[in-house]
């Protein structure tokens, strides 16, 4: 198996429940934040882009100023994790990952009103935008995982190319590709189920679905302190 193969399943398991995660709060911030994007900077790329080609400069700057706030958490996910890649390590950045999702749920039940330009709606937006993107780097900086897991672009050109390799590749590669390609499909699919239950979810209990991802995220914390 290549370095850049999840290495375990119980690894690849904890991928994929992250990944589910990623999904239901990039769900739930769209729902609750006015359709700005948690975990999806592609499509906040792009909404700025709308927004300010028509004029509409206040619906521009939440997407544009989403994606620094992003940046930032993933610098500091790679930088807790590149300082001490160890378990114990990983395990309080998801811990603190864990933390962030439960600021964004009190300040959900504080008032945000789901309009993307309203100042405090886009403050209620900071806690998940930097707890996305630390939790990209968690199973990472341990090599538990070749994919990211709050944003599946990637993921899909990764399905994509080693499934072509898996068929036309060379041949003593064939079985790793189509794993490969394999793994990658159930990580976007992981992702995909997230946002349908995190959508599901909330439409039933509101607001507090934000507790699922966070019961979610411990689980895989308590799953890599024993390790």
């Amino acid at each position: 198996m290549t370095a850049a193969a999840p290495q375990t399943r119980a690894g690849f398991s904890e991928t994929c429940l992250l990944a589910s995660v990623g999904g239901s709060v990039d769900a739930i911030g769209v729902i609750t934040l006015g359709g700005l994007f948690v975990s999806h900077m592609s499509g906040n790329t792009a909404a700025q882009g709308v927004f300010f080609g028509q004029g509409q400069w206040w619906l521009a700057w939440p997407h544009l100023a989403a994606v620094p706030i992003f940046l930032l958490g993933l610098f500091l996910g790679y930088l807790l994790m590149e300082r001490a890649p160890t378990p114990r390590q990983c395990t309080g950045v998801l811990v603190l990952e864990a933390g962030l999702l439960f600021v964004f749920f009190i300040l959900l039940l504080l008032g945000a009103d789901y309009r993307v330009a309203n100042p405090w709606t886009f403050l209620t937006a900071v806690p998940p935008l930097i707890a996305m993107g630390i939790q990209n780097a968690t199973l990472r900086g341990l090599k538990l995982s070749a994919f990211p897991s709050t944003y599946v672009t990637g993921v899909l050109d990764t399905v994509g190319r080693t499934f072509a390799k898996a068929i036309a590749g060379k041949a003593e590669e064939r079985a790793e590709n189509a794993l490969m390609a394999r793994r990658a499909a159930m990580v976007w699919t992981s992702y995909a189920l997230g946002a349908i239950a995190g959508s599901a979810i909330f439409f039933g209990i509101g607001k507090w679905v934000v507790l699922f991802p966070i019961t979610s995220l411990l689980a895989v914390a308590w799953s890599v302190a024993r390790r």
